[in-house]
This record gives C-alpha cells, sequence and structure tokens, in this order.
C-alpha cells in the first residue's frame, strides 16, 4: 500500500521560479491552476495523522557533492511500526512521538535528528510513505463483523462491502446462535490476554514502588478459569528473578565502593608512615649538616641521607595521586549506582505506560463483542417479524478515539472514515426493538 508520500527536502531558491517558467512555456499553466482549485478533501491523505500500530516506509538519502553519489542511510531505510504509545524507534536517531504528526512532520524530524546526531551540514532528504494503516471495525448488520485492513478513502459503504454485505433478509435465529457462540470463543481469548495484562501491570506496580512483593487486583478473582493461577505465579517468578538482578547488579558496585573505601584507608595509613619516616630522615639529615658546620662528618654522609629524603618525597606524592585516584573511582561507582537505579525507574515506567494502552484496547475489544452478543440474543425473536421492513433503512455510526474519550458519530454510508474507526451498521428500528445493553463491568485501569 502505498499512499501519501512525504519527502523532506531543504528548499533551493529560484524552484518555484524555474517551474513557473517551464509550466509556462509548455503550455501547462492552465493544468496548474486546475489542479489549484481542486476540493480540500482532495489533500485529506496529505494531511493523515499518524497513530499506533500505523506501519511507515522510510528511505533516508543524502547526495554528497565530493563522491557525485546519492548514498543511502540503510539503517533508517525500511518498515518500522509505530508502538502503542505511538512511539517510532529508529537506529542512529533513537525513538521519539509521532503520534497525530503528519508523515511530512515525521520526515522533517528524521531529517533534523540525523543531521544533528551524525554532525552533517545539510539534512538529508526523507520519504516516508504509509505502508499499513492500522486496521478498522466493522460490527453491526454486515455477514462478517470483524477487523479489517484499511484503505485510503474508504467509506462506511466500502465497510459494509469488505465485511460482506448487510445482513441477508433470510436471517433466522440459527445465525444468531452461530455469531454468539464466535463472539464468546473471542471473548474467552481477550479475556485470557486481559488476565495476563492485569497481572503485568500489577506487577510493573509493584517494581515501581520497589515493593517485596505483588499485589494482584481484586478482579482478577473473576477469571480463576483462564489460567490466572498459572500466570500468577509466573508472575511472581518474573518479579523475583528481575528484583535480584537488580539488587545483585547494585551490590556488586557497592561491594566495588566498599573495596575502595578499604584501599582510600589503606593509603591514609601508608600517608601517615611516610610522614614519618620523612621526619625522621629529616632529622637525621639536621643532625649531619650540624656535625659537618663543626667538622665532625664528611659530606658523602650527607648525600645519602639528602637521597633518602628526596625518595621518600617521592614516595609520598605517589600516595597523594594513588588517593585522589582512588576518590574518584568511588565518585564513579556512586555514580553508576544511581544511573542503574534511574535506569530501572524509565524502563518500568514505559512498560507499565504500554501495559495501560493495552490493557484498555483489550477491555473495549471485550465490551464491544459482550454488546454485539447482546444485541443478537435480545434482537433475533423480534427482527424475524421485522427485517424485511427495516432492510432498506440503515443507521451508521462510528466509534472514534478522542483522547482518552471514545466519541460515536452518526454518518452516511458515503462518509469517508479514518484508521481505527470501530464502523457500526444497525438497521433502522433497531433500537426500538431492544433495549440498550448494560454497561458491562470493565476491571479498573489504574494510572
Amino acid at each position: 500500500m502505498k499512499q501519501c508520500v512525504q519527502i523532506h527536502r531543504p528548499p533551493q531558491r529560484g524552484d518555484f521560479g524555474r517551474k513557473c517558467i517551464g509550466a509556462a512555456r509548455g503550455g501547462l499553466l492552465a493544468l496548474v491552476c486546475m489542479f489549484a482549485a481542486l476540493p480540500s478533501g482532495f489533500t485529506i491523505a496529505a494531511e493523515y495523522h499518524v497513530g499506533p500500530h500505523d506501519r511507515l516506509r522510510i528511505k533516508v538519502s543524502e547526495w554528497r557533492p565530493t563522491t557525485r553519489e546519492l548514498f543511502e542511510w540503510s539503517t533508517l531505510s525500511g518498515e518500522f511500526t509505530v508502538s502503542p504509545a505511538g512511539m517510532l524507534s529508529l537506529p542512529v536517531i533513537g525513538a521519539f512521538s509521532v503520534e497525530t504528526m503528519t508523515m511530512a512532520d515525521i520526515a522533517a524530524t528524521i531529517s533534523d535528528r540525523l543531521k544533528v546526531a551524525a554532525g552533517l551540514v545539510s539534512a538529508p532528504a526523507t520519504a516516508v510513505e504509509m505502508a499499513q494503516y492500522r486496521p478498522i471495525y466493522v460490527v453491526g448488520a454486515v455477514e462478517r463483523p470483524g477487523e479489517y485492513a484499511y484503505r485510503p478513502a474508504m467509506t462506511a459503504l466500502h465497510a459494509v462491502s469488505i465485511a460482506g454485505g448487510y445482513q441477508r433478509a433470510e436471517m433466522a435465529l440459527g445465525r444468531f446462535e452461530r455469531e454468539t457462540i464466535v463472539a464468546e470463543g473471542e471473548i474467552r481469548v481477550q479475556q485470557s490476554q486481559l488476565v495476563s495484562l492485569l497481572l503485568r501491570r500489577d506487577r510493573l506496580q509493584a517494581e515501581a514502588r520497589q515493593a517485596d512483593d505483588i499485589r494482584f487486583a481484586s478482579e482478577i478473582e473473576r477469571y480463576s478459569g483462564d489460567g490466572a493461577a498459572d500466570a500468577m505465579r509466573e508472575e511472581r517468578a518474573l518479579f523475583t528473578s528481575r528484583r535480584k538482578a537488580i539488587v545483585s547488579r547494585i551490590e556488586l558496585l557497592r561491594e566495588s565502593r566498599r573495596m575502595l573505601d578499604e584501599e582510600l584507608k589503606t593509603l591514609g595509613a601508608k600517608e601517615i608512615t611516610q610522614k614519618r619516616q620523612q621526619d625522621l630522615i629529616q632529622r637525621e639529615l639536621d643532625n649531619i649538616n650540624s656535625l659537618i658546620r663543626r667538622g665532625l662528618t664528611v659530606n658523602p654522609r650527607q648525600l645519602a641521607v639528602e637521597q633518602n629524603l628526596a625518595q621518600s618525597e617521592s614516595q609520598a606524592l605517589d600516595l597523594i595521586l594513588a588517593t585522589a585516584r582512588t576518590k574518584q573511582e568511588i565518585s564513579r561507582l556512586e555514580a553508576s549506582i544511581l544511573e542503574v537505579s534511574n535506569e530501572r525507574e524509565i524502563d518500568i515506567a514505559r512498560e507499565l505506560r504500554e501495559t495501560q494502552l493495552s490493557l484498555k484496547q483489550t477491555v473495549d475489544r471485550i465490551n464491544s463483542l459482550r454488546a454485539l452478543i447482546y444485541e443478537s440474543s435480545a434482537v433475533a425473536p423480534a427482527l424475524q417479524t421485522e427485517q424485511e421492513r427495516a432492510l432498506a433503512r440503515m443507521r451508521f455510526s462510528i466509534l472514534r478515539q478522542d483522547g482518552e474519550a471514545v466519541q460515536e458519530i452518526q454518518i452516511e454510508e458515503s462518509s469517508t472514515i479514518q484508521p481505527g474507526d470501530v464502523v457500526k451498521i444497525e438497521r433502522a428500528g433497531l433500537r426500538s426493538i431492544a433495549a440498550r445493553p448494560p454497561t458491562s463491568a470493565s476491571p479498573g485501569i489504574q494510572n
């Protein structure tokens, strides 16, 4: 899928003028004006804002005048997936948030960050295109509700067509029963995923608190039949091993610090001994100088003692230098201990955020399936008599994520939809046949 190609290249002076002159000479001025008059809807693809689970195709190249060759940054070229947290992680330049950015913004950011990271004189050219959009979900009165790949300029009617079209008028109670069985099976799969995410969230929260054990949430008891007990044991084992690993790493650094402290004490004792020896040599030298002045001894004895004094002073300087190096190593170990703790906190915070996002998506998916089951079971008896009359009257709406909230928007069958939308197709009069299903109890998602 090749859509929305964006190439970031620093503008060259005179480009626009040369293009206009070339267009006029070729008789293409009218064609340029026609494209300029296209409706704003024509540029929707270029203004698409990237979101989690989108897959981007990136190519970075640089023209090198010295060799007159086009150099391609192969490590930055390829397909990359946006994480659930909205982050794009690339070699050389690292990870950065791309949520709500257009592909032109992403291309410009990559070029600018690479220019800084590689120390380039000018920013390289970056091309970003969409390799695969995040999927859409189609539910309601269609033959095959579920998850489908998104294509640019897709409308609600396109979504109905890829989902098998509208439900057939000859649909009977057996069809609803089959759909209910399929949805219940999917709910069991999603509930297993939900248990795994809840346990992982509790483990990460315990690691963030630096607790000695994990306090699992009470709502997990409702899923005792989904392998929760085994998953708890696995999470506790992982919690213990990760805790031991970080404690062992810090303890190793602290043990090195203790050894350096002992070495520092030894060097201090040596300095005292060296100072005492130096005082004795100085005293002996003073006595010799006194004897020489009285003519009671000769100069060779004085020279030997002065040599001993110079050697002692040199050893004292070596001890001072060794003490300074030991103190510097102690400071480095203290910084390493702090760095290890900070890195672990950052990793836990990142993993916890990703887990929270996945947990919310799983809960939303389960609630959507439960709503589908409720509608199937509640509507089936009355729909047997109403389906012919309601066949020609369909109601379209989409559920769209808007920050932390989900909006339901009424649309027409020709309305365009966006990646990640949940498209609902209902027969007119369906709400009068069955009451709105009760809100499903969702497990608490804590930040």
